[in-house]
């Protein structure tokens, strides 16, 4: 399969025909297309070609003198368009952009596209990225540099789509460079592209799809019909969202505004939270609640269904009253339906490839996998409103944080679950107490137990995968072989495809024989917390305006080197958490208020080091269950830094931008 790199990801690249029959909308069942393509005689009212077969405005060379005179005549095509299948009355209508900024350099993430057909039902004229339906990007000349300009220019309009208009499950999009066209498609799980075509002589695929997106029902153009969007005067837009319980139970929750929006790609599980309001009769009714909408892989648990069954793992009142402390409260959840039908991505375009020879998810014997999965639109209400915890600069309330979710993982793990994604975007500020979200990856201590194999963890295996996540998942056993995104993949599913290569400690020959494979325990939901305090702590700076003097900035330096070691490349994860890397020594660049805090960092990693250790020592496969208090000596590690903070905050800001977007796609 050929593909076509993007900054959001490889494109798969298709024919021309099959773009054509498996992807665009289909065509409006009064348009006789075929019928003008096999010979009709071109007239006024039929479509725009010439009598030597060139589509009309573009001569035998195409050169023209100026790019904004270039792509005229495809407004103009737009316009006999409409006027041949009158009166038959088009969804959208097409428009060059006269003030488009052609030149890449010259592009913000605000720069509109540089042609868009447009949603005629709404927005009263009003072009912005909620009412632009398919984007277009021109060059003026075909070279593979400026080509290359048009893949980044489509897929930046394409994300801006997708991201700024909480109705869109999917776009297309096209790029022109000089006379060559190709046709573009993205939804959660997969960004394709056309082979070029020479639209002004081919013609035939041009018409194909600008007569299927203008004349396209709003949803096969990716349009949510379950989300409205609202006219009103806010400053961002606002929506009112359907939620659907059963097939008989529908909610309508009208947004008040955002919370978080994660998923800076077009491809991801893209999930947005808004803080909403109830709506009865037209009626905001009830407390404000928090809606999240995403995108999960079909093979996954509901958040909401996981939260049911921990509930219910519950031994008595105590346990319950204390989860329900630290897990946000389920009001409502379900899958999006789109006309009766689950709302899901589009299947793979292309034949599955295997993505190598790989222990499958229960430790067993290798097995081929397929790359492609699709994506199901999901919604859950939650009761409490929340602050994310990326939306604090106090080092007081981090650590307040990380003893609070702390509690709450002993409760989860005492419930017999861990919860296997534990991440900044996962910790939440509510109240005086902290709540912990994410639920989609939990899983129960004993069915972990039940698999072959399943071990404690153990070593790191020298590879680090991602920020947050505890250094011992390493990358694939089979290489070469496709990835998920590193935001979509559960631990497990890394840990699984693992290789263990070096013991923590020397084994005496009593021990059990080395196992191959290891699965999640609790101690990595707990080196995660860690992990998390080292971001803030290595990643981040005092928010300070002094200049720094000569000393200071070489510390500076250093810190910043060691961030990008452990939070970019991470290089240096596997050393730091063992302590090979000599932590201890590494803090010594931070600034002389931070180093107490770092100090006690570092004896949180060596508590969790000796949990790990002690572990590893006996190979328990008794449910992984841990006999050593660590939640709670971790616990108190984190609450002692946080009452030495109490009265003496340090607020801090990202140390780098690079490094601190490490954090932001992990949230």
């Amino acid at each position: 399969m050929d593909t076509k790199r993007t900054p959001f990801g490889d494109a798969a690249v298709i024919s021309v025909d099959a773009f054509v029959n498996k992807l665009l909308p289909p065509l409006h069942s009064h348009i006789p297309l075929d019928a003008l393509f096999s010979g009709a005689k071109m007239s006024a009212n039929s479509l725009p070609v010439t009598k030597r077969g060139y589509l009309h405005g573009y001569a035998t060379k195409h050169k023209p003198s100026k790019i904004t005179s270039a792509f005229k005549p495809l407004q103009m095509c737009a316009g006999k368009i409409a006027k041949a299948f009158a009166p038959l009355e088009s969804t959208l209508v097409f428009k060059n952009n006269e003030d488009a900024q052609w030149l890449l350099r010259d592009r913000t993430e605000d720069s509109l596209p540089d042609a868009y057909f447009l949603s005629k039902s709404e927005g009263g004229g009003r072009v912005d990225w909620t009412t632009i339906a398919v984007p277009g990007v021109y060059n003026k000349i075909d070279t593979a540099t400026l080509s290359d300009h048009n893949v980044t220019k489509i897929t930046r309009c394409m994300f801006q789509c997708l991201h700024r208009d909480a109705r869109r499950r999917f776009v297309y999009g096209f790029t022109v460079d000089d006379s060559r066209m190709r046709l573009w498609f993205c939804d959660r799980s997969q960004i394709v592209v056309s082979d070029s075509f020479l639209f002004v002589t081919d013609w035939k695929p041009f018409f194909q799809f600008w007569v299927r997106v203008m004349y396209a029902d709003p949803r096969d153009l990716g349009f949510d019909l379950t989300v409205r969007l609202l006219e009103d005067d806010a400053t961002e837009p606002r929506y009112e969202i359907e939620v659907r319980s059963s097939a008989e139970e529908v909610q309508v929750y009208r947004t008040l505004e955002v919370l978080s929006q994660g998923g800076q790609n077009t491809v991801g599980g893209a999930a947005r939270v808004w803080k909403a309001v109830k709506v009865e009769n037209g009626e905001e009714v009830g407390e404000p609640v928090a809606l999240k909408d995403s995108w999960v892989w079909e093979d996954r648990k509901r958040e909401g269904h996981v939260d049911s069954s921990i509930r219910a793992s519950c031994a008595d009142d105590e346990q319950k009253a204390a989860l329900g402390k630290s897990l946000l409260t389920v009001l409502a959840h379900g899958d999006v339906l789109i006309d009766g039908a689950t709302d899901r991505t589009r299947a793979a375009v292309t034949p599955p490839k295997a993505s190598g020879k790989v222990p499958d998810s229960l430790g067993r014997d290798p097995v081929t996998q397929p790359y492609d999965r699709s994506r199901i639109h999901y919604r859950i209400v939650y009761k409490e409103v929340c602050e994310p915890l990326r939306s604090t600069s106090s080092l007081y309330t981090v650590f307040k944080t990380l003893s609070d979710a702390c509690h709450g993982l002993e409760v989860l793990y005492k419930c017999g679950w861990v919860h296997r994604d534990i991440s900044v975007g996962n910790l939440l500020l509510f109240g005086d107490f902290a709540k912990i979200r994410g639920l989609e990856y939990a899983e129960r201590v004993d069915d972990i137990a039940k698999r072959p194999h399943a071990v404690v963890l153990l070593k790191s295996s020298r590879v680090a995968i991602s920020s947050f996540r505890d250094a011992s998942l390493g990358e694939s056993a089979a290489a070469g072989s496709r990835q998920p995104h590193k935001e979509d993949e559960s631990s497990d599913k890394r840990i699984t495809r693992a290789k263990r290569k070096t013991p923590s400690s020397p084994r005496d020959e009593s021990a059990p024989p080395q196992l191959r494979d290891f699965h999640y325990n609790a101690l990595h939901d707990l080196e995660s917390l860690w992990w998390i305090a080292a971001y803030y702590l290595i990643a981040h700076e005092v928010d300070s305006d002094e200049d720094l003097d000569e000393e200071a900035s070489r510390n500076r330096s250093s810190q910043l080197i060691t961030a990008r070691k452990l939070f970019l490349d991470g290089s240096a994860r596997d050393d730091a958490i063992s302590g090979m890397f000599s932590f201890r020594i590494q803090l010594e660049c931070l600034a002389p208020s931070l180093r107490d805090v770092g100090s006690r960092v570092e004896d949180a990693r060596a508590r969790l080091m000796t949990a790990y250790q002690d572990a590893e020592r006996e190979l328990r496969v008794d449910g992984l269950r841990l006999k050593d208090p660590i939640h709670s000596i971790l616990s108190n590690c984190f609450h002692e830094i946080a009452e030495m903070l109490k009265d003496h905050d340090i607020i801090v800001r990202p140390l780098d931008a690079t490094v601190d977007r490490c954090g932001a796609h992990l949230s």
